[in-house]
C-alpha cells in the first residue's frame, strides 16, 4: 500500500474520495514485471479500500489492484500555485489530455490550395480527375476484384493483392473484412485508395503498400469506420521499403469524411518515404513497437486540418516525427507516449520518446495541439538535433517557431538515470534523458498563440528549452515545472504574456535578457533558486514590465531604459508583498509562500520613474490586512537594490 501516492494525501482505508468535478487520472501501474500508464477519463470519485482502488466515472466503475499501482495524479492540483501565483493564473494548468469520444466531431478540412503553382495544390484530390475506378470487397475467403480491370496486372494470395499498372487516372475502393489481408501497388502515376468501411490486418507485413514514387491519396469515405492492422513482424522483399501499416514510397495525401483507426505493432502506423500531409478526418493510430513513430514522414510531415491521434507505449517512440521538417497548420492533434527513454549502444546515449519530433525545422502554426508524455525522459513536443563536432562542441541545428497555435504539453516521467552520476568536482557526468515540455536545439520563437506546458516528473524536469535563443513577440506562454520553467542562451522579449514558474530551481534560466515590450512574470524555487537567473550577464529592459519571485534574483543593467527595483525580505512570516508610491497606493501586489526564507521580488515596469519616492509592503495572511512597510526608499538610479540575500 506504501507504493500508492498522490498528489492528495489519500489513506487506504475503506474510504472515498469524491471531486468537484469529473478528471482524467493517470495511473502508472506494475503488471506482468511490466510498468505501463492508464489513463482513466472523466473520473468522479474514487473509492479505496485496503486491496483495491476503485474509479468511478458517472455509474461505471473500474476497480484497480492497490499492490500494483505505483503512481496516480489526477490533474495535478498543488498547494504551492495558490501560495506563489496571482489568482488570475491560477487556473492555466488545470487542463487534462486524453482522447475522447467528442474528437470525432471536431474535424475540420484543411482550406484549398487554390494557387496551381504552390507546391501542395496538387496534394488536394478535387485537383485531380478519377477516371478508373476499381472495386476491391474483401470477405473471409479472399478478395474480390471488378470494375475497370483491363490495364492492371493483378496477382493474388487468398487476399493478399499485388496490382501493377502503367494507367491514370486510377481509384480502388476498398470494402470488407479479412484477417490476413494486404494490398501492394506498383504504378509510376498517381493513384486513389478509398477506404470505405474496411477491416484488414496483415500478420506479415503493411496493409497498404504503395511503392509509387507519385503521390498516393487516401480517402476515407464518409460515414465509414475504417480499421488497418500490421503483423508483429514483416516478410520482408528484397530493395523495398515497407515501413509500416500503411506504408507510400512516395507523397502521401489523406482527406475525406471517414474514420480511420491504424493499429502499429512492427515499425510505423502511417509513413511515407517523401511526406505525409493530412487535409482532413479522423485518425487514430497507436503504435506499439519499440523505436516505433505512429506517423512518420521522411521529408515532411504537414497537418492542415481533421483529427489526428496518436498513442505510443514503445521504447523510445515518437507520435508524429520527420527526418526533416514538420508543419501543423490546422486541426486537432493529440499524441500521447508512455514508453521510457531507451539505451542507445550506437549513439552511447538515450533515446526519449516523443509526441512531436522533427530533427530540423518545425512550424506550428495553427490547430489545436495535445501531447502527454508519462515515460522516462519523455519529451512533449521536439525540434532540431544536436551535431556533435568534438567532445567540447556541438552545432545545434533546426528551429520552432509559434504562431496562432493552442499547445496544451505536459510531462509526468523523471529522468533517467533519476540520480545523475558526479565527478570529483561535483560535476554531473554522463549521459541522461530529461523530460522536457517543449525542446528546440535551436532556436524559438513565440510569434502568437496560447502556449501551456506542464512538466512534474521531479529533477531535471524542464518545461521550454532551447539550445539558442528564445524569440517572443505575442502570445499566452505558460510554463510550470519542477526544474527550470524557461531556459535558453539567451532571450529577446518583444511582447507576449508571459508566466514562467519552477517549484525547484530557477523560473528562467538565460545567459542573457533584453525586454522591449510584454509582461514577464517569473517565479523560482524557495531554497536559494531564482526566479530570473541572467547568470549576472547582459540583462537589459527597454520596455513592458517585469515580476519576478525568488530567493534571489538577476538585476537589470545600469543602461536599462526603464528603471527596476530588487527587495529582499527575511525571515517574515508574510503571504504577500507589493510595490507602492509614496502615500501607499498600491502599484503592484504578488502572493509570497512562507517557505522563502529570504524572498526576493524584482519589479520593472514603466511606473518607476528616477527621482520618484516608494515603498515595499508585506501582508502578513491576505492583501486586505493592514501592511508593513518593509522599506521606504527613493529611485536614484535605474536599477536599485534593497536589502541582500545573506
Amino acid at each position: 500500500m506504501q507504493k500508492l501516492r498522490t498528489i492528495y494525501t489519500l489513506c487506504l482505508m475503506s474510504c472515498a474520495l469524491s471531486m468537484s468535478a469529473q478528471h482524467n487520472v493517470y495511473i502508472n501501474e506494475t503488471v506482468d514485471g511490466h510498468n505501463r500508464v492508464r489513463i482513466m477519463n472523466h473520473v468522479n470519485q474514487v473509492d479505496f479500500t485496503p486491496k483495491y482502488a476503485t474509479f468511478w466515472s458517472n455509474t461505471d466503475a473500474t476497480p484497480f489492484d492497490v499492490s500494483s499501482i505505483n503512481l496516480m495524479t489526477f490533474n495535478e492540483n498543488d498547494p504551492w500555485r495558490s501560495k506563489v501565483m496571482p489568482e488570475r493564473y491560477l487556473t492555466d494548468f488545470d487542463y487534462d489530455i486524453a482522447f475522447d469520444e467528442s474528437d470525432k466531431e471536431r474535424v475540420k478540412e484543411e482550406k484549398e490550395e487554390t494557387d496551381a503553382s504552390s507546391k501542395y495544390f496538387d496534394d488536394f484530390i478535387a485537383h485531380t480527375t478519377w477516371t478508373k475506378t476499381v472495386n476491391i470487397v474483401f470477405d473471409g475467403a479472399g478478395a474480390n476484384v471488378t470494375g475497370d480491370t483491363d490495364s492492371l496486372t493483378i496477382t493474388q494470395e487468398g487476399a493478399h493483392l499485388t496490382i501493377t499498372t502503367a494507367a491514370t487516372g486510377l481509384r480502388y475502393i476498398l470494402s470488407g473484412q479479412n484477417q490476413d489481408a494486404a494490398f501492394k501497388l506498383y504504378s509510376e502515376r498517381k493513384a486513389c485508395i478509398v477506404l470505405n468501411g474496411v477491416t484488414l490486418t496483415n500478420p506479415t507485413g503493411p496493409v497498404i503498400n504503395s511503392q509509387l514514387k507519385k503521390r498516393l491519396f487516401i480517402d476515407l469515405a464518409a460515414n465509414t469506420v475504417n480499421t488497418l492492422t500490421d503483423g508483429a513482424s514483416y516478410t520482408k522483399v528484397k530493395g523495398e521499403d515497407q515501413r509500416g501499416c500503411i506504408f507510400a514510397e512516395g507523397k502521401l495525401c489523406i482527406s475525406g469524411k471517414g474514420q480511420l483507426y491504424v493499429n502499429a505493432n512492427k515499425k510505423c502506423g502511417i509513413a511515407s518515404d517523401n511526406y505525409v500531409h493530412q487535409m482532413d478526418g479522423f485518425i487514430h493510430v497507436d503504435s506499439h513497437a519499440k523505436k516505433g513513430k505512429a506517423v512518420y514522414g521522411k521529408d515532411h510531415v504537414i497537418i492542415g486540418g481533421g483529427v489526428l491521434r496518436t498513442y505510443c507505449n514503445g521504447l523510445a517512440s515518437k507520435g508524429i516525427a520527420s527526418d526533416s521538417l514538420l508543419w501543423i497548420t490546422g486541426g486537432v492533434v493529440k499524441a500521447i507516449t508512455t514508453g521510457d527513454a531507451l539505451w542507445d549502444d550506437e549513439e552511447e546515449d538515450y533515446s526519449s520518446c516523443c509526441g512531436i519530433k522533427s530533427n530540423w525545422d518545425m512550424k506550428l502554426s495553427g490547430g489545436e495541439i495535445y501531447c502527454l508524455s508519462t515515460g522516462s525522459g519523455g519529451k512533449g513536443i521536439s525540434a532540431g538535433h544536436e551535431q556533435v563536432i568534438s567532445e567540447t562542441k556541438s552545432n545545434y541545428l533546426g528551429t520552432l517557431t509559434v504562431t496562432n497555435a493552442d499547445i496544451y504539453v505536459r510531462t509526468s516521467g523523471k529522468r533517467i538515470p533519476e540520480v545523475k552520476e558526479e565527478d570529483s568536482h561535483g560535476n554531473k557526468v554522463g549521459a541522461a534523458a530529461s523530460p522536457k515540455g517543449i525542446k528546440s536545439s535551436g532556436k524559438i520563437t513565440f510569434n502568437s498563440g496560447n502556449i501551456y506546458v506542464r512538466c512534474s516528473g521531479g529533477a531535471a524536469a524542464e518545461g521550454i528549452e532551447s539550445k539558442k535563443t528564445i524569440d517572443i513577440y505575442g502570445g499566452k506562454i505558460r510554463s510550470y515545472s519542477v526544474d527550470d520553467g524557461m531556459n535558453a542562451e539567451g532571450c529577446y522579449m518583444h511582447g507576449g504574456d508571459v508566466l514562467i514558474c519552477s517549484t525547484e530551481n530557477d523560473g528562467f534560466d538565460v545567459s542573457f535578457l533584453f525586454v522591449y515590450d510584454g509582461m514577464l512574470y517569473t517565479i523560482g524555487a524557495d531554497i536559494d533558486q531564482m526566479g530570473l537567473d541572467t547568470d549576472g550577464k547582459t540583462f537589459k529592459v527597454m520596455g513592458g514590465e517585469i515580476i519576478s519571485l525568488g530567493a534571489r534574483n538577476c538585476l537589470p543593467y545600469e543602461s536599462s531604459d526603464l528603471a527596476s527595483v530588487l527587495c529582499y525580505v527575511k525571515g517574515k512570516n508574510i503571504s504577500g508583498l507589493a510595490l507602492a508610491d509614496a502615500d501607499g497606493n498600491v502599484i503592484k501586489a504578488i502572493p509570497v509562500p512562507n517557505t522563502y526564507n529570504t524572498v526576493s521580488v524584482l519589479f520593472s515596469n514603466s511606473s518607476l520613474v528616477v527621482g520618484n519616492r516608494y515603498q515595499i509592503l508585506s501582508y502578513e495572511k491576505s492583501f486586505n490586512d493592514t501592511p508593513v512597510t518593509e522599506y521606504d526608499f527613493t529611485i536614484e538610479k535605474k536599477s536599485t537594490t534593497l536589502g541582500s540575500f545573506k
